[in-house]
């Protein structure tokens, strides 16, 4: 064969015998068959010009163009990096799948497995021929990217890499699956539809996934690609190695592990009929999927139907400023953090300007505890300095911002179920308090402006209060996420 993607496929050969010599001895893997395969696939892929450009020169010049396109690097920066991911999985999916097509349909693969080549030992070889293609791809696309067109991440290039590395062998291994349920070149690509462009519209590319609705969201947690662009994500955000970037580099390379035991059980040598047990097992997968798909579909349609959920909540309270009424030196300070105050009661002095000036009492506009304390004893402050915040907890509630498609199913009184993101094992029960009859984006800072003729359609979303009963002695810290369910009438 002169190259995996252009070569001519071969006479048929005679069928093979009955039984498949296994390696004589007696081991599950043959190290010497596996490096042997690598080095054939390694070969081809290096003799076939076009498939090499499409690897290394491609996924770079695409990025440079992409560049092109924004005014601004930060834009570029989230899209290049999310691509940094997506274009190593993309292409070694396609090659992956037309190349295991091709060693069928030519008789190859039914040759080689006529000798004392496993079927393990055949997933081996081809895993680590493309797990070095898919390396070569991702240093030089990374390099272009960070040396080139100066792309900028907190996190190390090095964690990119590795990514990048990781989401090209989970294409490999979805592609080798792939392979397994076409007989022509031309059905393998018709799995690009089905296979990647899903996980790329929902992995997070266009639409942040908080943004999307509740069902798409969860649809995208099942997509193994969602979890290399979250571990991207991660490192464009932080220069910290985090649990949550290692669990979804985890995710990964376990997905990409599952699809290549699945790729090794519908194994066959050969483009053709099949037979009935290869009929059934290549059912079974299809079968599965769709089964999960219903289940979750009619799982979160019955929950749309009865509950309005956000996750864009917060815990909130009346929020109570101690500032200073004039210029002076603090003298005495009594409002430290976690101190509970009362209404006009005294809690520090400021010594005005002057010699002879006379001392001003600070006094606690209201009932609560300190929740921040910036009060430091012989500090100069001027007038209108912050010197504490108080909340008073046990009014606390929390503010849900609620799209405008949702606002025609509240109903004040309504029961609503409450999850702390600090404590998800426990939910409390509130109930509608208050609906803010006005936008979110009437009170900021820069109202949305559409008087033009073109203007960006933003959807709206209303903040509403709930109130909650009994917090389970839960930490009543405001500003901290929540996920709140409401009962529809």
């Amino acid at each position: 064969m002169t190259g995996l993607l252009t070569q001519s496929p071969a006479p048929p050969t005679a069928a093979p015998p009955p039984s498949t010599p296994s390696d004589p001895s007696g081991r599950l893997v043959n190290p010497r068959i596996v490096v042997a395969t690598a080095r054939r696939v390694l070969s081809q892929l290096r003799g076939d010009k076009r498939t090499v450009a499409m690897l290394l020169v491609v996924p770079s010049a695409l990025l440079a163009l992409i560049n092109q396109m924004y005014d601004n690097q930060p834009s570029f920066n989230r899209i290049g990096l999310t691509l940094l991911g997506i274009f190593p999985f993309t292409l070694m999916f396609l090659i992956t799948s037309i190349a295991m097509l091709r060693e069928r349909t030519s008789g190859t693969l039914e040759r080689l497995l006529t000798t004392p080549l496993s079927k393990l030992d055949l997933l081996l070889g081809y895993g680590i021929a493309f797990a070095v293609a898919a390396t070569a791809q991702a240093v030089v696309t990374c390099a272009t990217a960070y040396l080139l067109l100066d792309l900028y991440t907190p996190g190390s290039p090095l964690l990119v890499l590795v990514v990048a590395i990781a989401g090209a062998l989970l294409g490999m291994a979805l592609g080798l699956l792939a392979s397994a349920f076409a007989t022509s070149e031309f059905q393998a690509v018709q799995f690009m539809p089905i296979v990647v462009m899903p996980q790329t519209f929902l992995g997070g590319l266009f639409v942040p996934r908080k943004q999307m609705a509740n069902w798409l969201e969860t649809v995208s947690d099942a997509l193994p690609l969602t979890y290399s662009i979250k571990a991207l994500e991660k490192v464009g955000s932080t220069a910290l190695v985090t649990g949550e970037f290692v669990g979804d580099l985890a995710a990964v390379l376990g997905a990409a592990l599952l699809a290549l035991v699945l790729a090794a059980t519908t194994l066959r040598r050969r483009t053709g009929d099949r037979t009935p047990a290869e009929q059934r097992r290549l059912r079974v997968i299809p079968l599965v999927v769709l089964i999960l798909s219903g289940g979750i579909a009619v799982y979160y349609g019955i929950d749309a139907a009865r509950y309005v959920t956000t996750d864009n909540a917060f815990v909130d309270g009346q929020q109570l400023p101690i500032v200073a009424k004039t210029d002076g030196t603090l003298l005495d300070w009594r409002a430290t953090l976690g101190t509970t105050v009362r209404a006009d009661q005294a809690i520090g002095r400021l010594q005005l300007p002057g010699s002879s000036a006379p001392k001003m009492v600070v006094r606690a506009p209201g009932d609560g505890t300190v929740v921040v304390d910036n009060g430091v004893v012989g500090a100069f402050v001027t007038a209108g300095t912050r010197l504490a915040v108080v909340y008073d907890l046990p009014e606390t509630y929390v503010t849900a911002q609620i799209d405008e498609r949702d606002l025609g199913a509240l109903r004040i009184g309504q029961q609503v179920d409450v999850r702390l993101d600090s404590d998800t094992s426990r939910t409390l029960v509130g109930h509608l308090r208050e609906i803010q009859p006005a936008t979110a984006a009437s009170f900021a800072a820069k109202p949305p402006d559409n008087t033009a003729s073109s203007f960006d359609r933003v959807s709206q979303v209303i903040p509403v209060k709930i109130a909650i009963a009994d917090w389970q002695g839960l930490p009543l810290i405001p500003d901290t996420n929540v996920t709140v369910k409401i009962h529809k009438d």
